[in-house]
Order: structure tokens, then C-alpha cells, then sequence
């Protein structure tokens, strides 16, 4: 039968329909029903329980605390692998590394990736290599690039970043300490921006956890060098400075869009007259040029 035949039919006689029929058409809506938006309802979870529900968070404080402590033999041949880590040894440690991993559960390996963590940033120089290890690991073990990313998400609050510490003078009591505490922190600035620039370049981490903590440095920096010039404003300014020097030198020229954030903002507050930014003094003002000189040049 085809599509004409089909269709005559419908200038043919019609067939009378029952009365019960023609009485329930009439009850029908002659309107149109109104629009109801449909409401994407979503189940509500307070931020307690997405905090609870991160059994990573609820351990990682304490396991920084105790990243030094050698009450476990797995733990102290990790320790000691991580000590001998260098290019001609990275295979064979990983391995060694991987091997004794496999046999343990997910805080250990937690405990192990934060010791991990701790080198790295606190050997900036050994920045790179911890991070070819942590790539290794985490090809075989998944996990572990996710508790690198816990480490990120928290490392302003586990490592007490909230406060800068300034250059003590000669005369103040516990000078010493205070020196070493002050020198230990820049360190560890230096050292988590080197790492962080690593692991960003090896997947490890997102474009957006490295982007995110060079926004708020930038703001940071920005809110600081336009106040009146003190000891600390100064400090400030030069672990800004140095901070954003090392994402700059290690960034590749595939990551476009971050090195054009450090070009454009830099770029923005060295053109700012010298009498408006007390705060930052030549050095950090020659270290922000050699940041934007090395995403430039590189």
C-alpha cells in the first residue's frame, strides 16, 4: 500500500462513533497544559561530610607529623630508597619502591607518598627526580597521583604557609632558631613551586591546581607591594617573587595559557610607577623580569 492510498483515506466517509466514546472526548483538556520548568534535584551533602567522606585529609596532618619517625621496617626501606634516588638508580629504586607497595594497604601507601612529598619540597633540588619517581609509582599505582593531589589541595594548611616569617635581627632572642625557621620556609616555598611545576608537567596534577595557586600568589602580590614598605611586606613580595621565578623556568612551551598568565600579570605590575609599589624592592622587581623573560625566551 502506498503513502497516497494511505492518505485518501482520510477524505472518505467516517465511521459514527459510539455516544460513550464522543462523551469521554468531551471531557478531554481543550487547553494547553502550563509550561513547568523541569528541577534538576541534586542530593544535599554538607561540607562536613565531603570532608569525612576524604579519608586522605583526616590522616594527612598526622602523617606529616610524623615523616621522620622510623616505627616500621617497610617505612625505613622507603625512607633509605628515597636517599639514594638519582638518574642512574630511578628504575631500579622504583621497583624496589613498587615491590614493597604492593604489599602493603592504602595508608601506608598515604604515609609514603607524603614522605615523598616532604623530600621533595624541602630539597628543592631533588624537585625533578622525586617527581620521575612519583610518575613511576603512580603508572603502576594509580592512587598515588591522587594523594599528590590531596597534598596540593591541603599544603598551605598542613605546612602552616598562612604566615611569612621575615629575616631576624642579631639581637632579638632566639635569633638562631628564629634564622633557621625563617630559611626553612623559603625553602619549602621554593621547593613546593618547583614540585608543583614537576608534577604539573608529568599529569600528576592539573593545569587548574597549578594555575589556581599562581592566581593567588599574584593576588597576593599585588595586594602587598602597593603597602607601606616594612620588613615583612618586603619578605612577602620576595617569596612571591621567587615563587613565580620557578614555575617560570619550568613551564614548557605547551602550557600557553599559564605562561601567558604570568607574562600578562607581571607584565602589569612592572609597569606600575615605582612610588605606587613601596613594597617591592629590586630584587623582587628583577626577579619578576627574569620570570617573564624566561617564559619569553624558553
Amino acid at each position: 500500500m502506498s503513502a497516497a492510498a494511505v492518505y485518501s483515506v482520510r477524505f472518505e466517509d467516517k465511521l459514527p462513533l459510539p455516544d460513550r466514546i464522543i462523551q469521554n472526548i468531551a471531557k478531554l483538556r481543550t487547553t494547553a497544559a502550563s509550561y513547568r520548568p523541569v528541577r534538576n534535584v541534586r542530593p544535599k551533602y554538607t561540607a562536613k561530610k565531603r570532608e569525612d567522606d576524604n579519608w586522605r585529609t583526616k590522616v594527612l596532618v598526622d602523617y606529616v607529623r610524623r615523616v621522620r619517625e622510623t616505627d616500621d621496617p617497610d617505612y625505613d626501606n622507603i625512607s633509605a630508597i628515597f636517599n639514594k634516588i638519582a638518574v642512574p638508580t630511578l628504575t631500579a629504586l622504583s621497583n624496589e619502591a613498587l615491590a614493597i607497595l604492593k604489599g602493603r594497604n592504602s595508608e601506608f601507601r598515604l604515609r609514603v607518598t607524603t614522605l615523598l612529598f616532604d623530600r621533595a619540597i624541602r630539597g628543592s633540588a631533588y624537585a625533578g627526580i622525586m617527581a620521575d619517581l612519583a610518575l613511576k609509582l603512580s603508572i603502576e599505582i594509580p592512587d598515588v597521583a591522587e594523594d599528590l593531589q590531596t597534598h596540593v589541595q591541603l599544603f598551605t594548611t598542613i605546612y602552616d604557609m598562612s604566615e611569612t616569617l621575615v629575616y631576624p635581627k642579631s639581637t632579638e632572642p632566639g635569633y638562631d632558631d628564629k634564622l633557621v625557621a625563617w630559611s626553612k620556609q623559603k625553602d619549602v616555598r621554593r621547593g613546593y613551586a618547583r614540585f608543583l611545576t614537576h608534577l604539573f608537567t608529568r599529569d600528576l596534577v592539573s593545569g587548574q591546581a597549578l594555575q589556581e595557586s599562581m592566581q593567588k600568589v599574584i593576588q597576593d602580590l599585588n595586594l602587598t607591594i602597593i603597602q607601606a614598605k616594612t620588613e615583612q611586606t618586603e619578605e612577602n613580595v620576595t617569596q612571591f617573587a621567587d615563587f613565580l621565578f620557578e614555575i617560570a623556568k619550568l613551564l614548557k612551551p605547551s602550557a600557553v595559557e599559564l605562561r601567558g598568565l604570568i607574562v600578562s600579570k607581571l607584565e602589569e605590575i612592572l609597569k606600575l610607577p615605582r612610588e605606587t609599589v613601596p613594597s617591592m624592592n629590586m630584587r623582587s622587581r628583577f626577579k619578576l623580569e627574569d620570570a617573564v623573560k624566561c617564559v619569553k625566551v624558553c
